[in-house]
């Protein structure tokens, strides 16, 4: 299906899509932060690490684009998406992402036999390997305990396999339990991934629309930003949707300036209520409150001096005199 703004804004593609696109990566701080200690974390050749963070901060995206610039000739890699298996299923998910051959029929003993020996042949060639797991909160308690038994495979001096964790908030809460300390206690880096500034909302916006072909036919006033940066709270997923839902309103509108009303007019729209928290309308009279009760207190003051109710110019004398 055919998206009707595309044309009228000259882009090429949809610059705010909910699905995880490396060509539409924005390196934020915090991005950038979490890159540099799963790099020091392999240097250390240390077994786990662990990046986590909200809904919406990036995590999927980023273990693609960091698993996708390792060197090939250096790192075996493994990527698993969906951890929401048993022990077994896990190995078979490992063994077919690193290319080893096996059997359905296998016991997960000569499967596991099959996975240690390649580790071993493999760092014999000077080769690493890892093993990254998304939404890993997911991850049942067995395959958990499972996946510390694969940290074992070691050689006298170093680990043979590292594995990382990326997940949700939920992951830190479950490793901090008693019967998952074992693991826990074995994972060397962790990493909390943050939400964007108002500067980098502003960056992360601009980026999305020139890597979507934009040549400036749609602008985003300074307004319309912090309104958006005070809604999503800083986190790409809910920037995505709000900019998308911007882009459509300007469209239907004829416009091509995305000012605070049209921002205002996209969050409070019934669809958008269960997926961000409506901010509310600050009253312009509460910033001049101040100046409203000074003023107010001046004017007492002179009424009262003027039908001589008190002699506010004692009051007034005492203070200059002083």
């Amino acid at each position: 299906m055919a998206i009707p703004y595309l044309e009228y804004f000259g882009l090429s593609e949809k610059p705010f899509g909910l699905t995880p696109d490396s060509h539409f990566y924005y390196e934020s701080n915090t991005h950038r932060e979490a890159t540099e200690h799963l790099r020091f974390f392999l240097l250390q050749k240390e077994g786990f690490a662990c990046i986590y963070g909200d809904v919406g901060t990036g995590k999927t995206v980023l273990s693609r684009l960091f698993l996708d610039s390792l060197d090939k000739n250096t790192y075996n890699t493994a990527l698993i998406l969906n951890p929401i298996m048993g022990d077994k299923e896990f190995l078979q998910a490992v063994l077919t992402e690193l290319g080893i051959d096996y059997d359905n029929n296998s016991s997960k003993k000569d499967m596991f036999s099959r996975l240690e020996g390649f580790l071993l042949e493999e760092h014999k060639k000077g080769k690493e390997t890892i093993i990254v797991i998304d939404e890993a909160q997911l991850i049942t308690d067995e395959t958990f305990e499972f996946i510390r038994i694969l940290s074992n495979l070691e050689t006298d001096k170093e680990k043979i396999l590292h594995i990382i964790f990326f997940g949700q908030q939920e992951l830190i809460e479950r490793l901090k339990q008693p019967h998952l300390r074992y693991l826990s206690q074995r994972i060397s880096v962790i990493y909390r991934l943050k939400a964007l500034n108002l500067n980098e909302v502003n960056h992360y916006i601009t980026h999305r629309l020139l890597k979507a072909g934009s040549k400036g036919f749609v602008q985003f006033e300074d307004g319309a930003l912090e309104l958006i940066y005070e809604t999503s709270k800083g986190y790409p997923r809910v920037i995505n949707i709000i900019c998308d839902r911007c882009l459509l309103y300007l469209y239907s509108k004829s416009e091509r300036v995305v000012d605070r009303d049209a921002v205002r007019a996209v969050i409070n729209d019934e669809s958008m209520s269960t997926l961000v928290d409506t901010p509310k309308k600050t009253k312009k009279i509460y910033r001049y409150m101040p100046y409203l009760v000074a003023a107010t207190i001046v004017l007492i003051l002179i009424i009262l001096s003027v039908f001589n109710i008190i002699p506010v110019h004692r009051f007034f004398n005492k203070i200059f005199a002083h």
